[in-house]
């Protein structure tokens, strides 16, 4: 499934969405990014960006390009840009970007592995791993598919 359909279905289920952000401008914060020595936001989470500046659904948080302040202050929508120290001073996070967290998980881009981590918040182990944001969104998805399968 493309990104634009689960977000489609991720908002019918109630996810919340922001407004999309300039590619041009998530490409400018992956120069900050790697000069802090992390990995720039890859290209298909900067095609999710220009479709929704992140999204929070069922405890699971994808990260905006920076933080968004919702509510006057009172809420904070987490960024990739303020999450940078969480994998500068990490060893087990070389080389991979956090791009959002779960109730127990983190959604990491791993460089050198080309690939998106669904990892263990704590033993950091693996729990799946998928080649594009897409997969991602469609494997939270397929729940509601199994729920309405004459939806699809």
């Amino acid at each position: 499934m493309e990104i634009k359909e689960c977000l489609k279905e991720l908002r019918d289920h109630y996810a919340v969405l922001f407004p999309a952000i300039e590619p041009m401008k998530v490409q400018q914060a992956s120069v900050g990014l790697v000069k802090a020595g992390v990995p720039p936001v890859p290209a298909d989470y900067v095609r999710l960006l220009a479709e929704t500046n992140g999204l929070a659904w069922n405890g699971m948080t994808l990260f905006s390009l920076e933080n968004i302040e919702r509510n006057k202050g009172a809420f904070s929508h987490p960024g990739i840009v303020q999450n940078i120290s969480f994998c500068q001073n990490n060893p087990l996070m070389k080389r991979r970007l956090l791009l959002g967290t779960g109730w127990e998980e983190l959604f990491v881009y791993d460089a050198g592995l080309k690939q998106y981590l669904l990892m263990d918040r704590y033993s950091y182990d693996i729990i799946a791993v998928f080649a594009t944001v897409a997969e991602f969104l469609d494997w939270i998805c397929r729940p509601f598919r199994a729920q309405n399968p004459t939806d699809t």
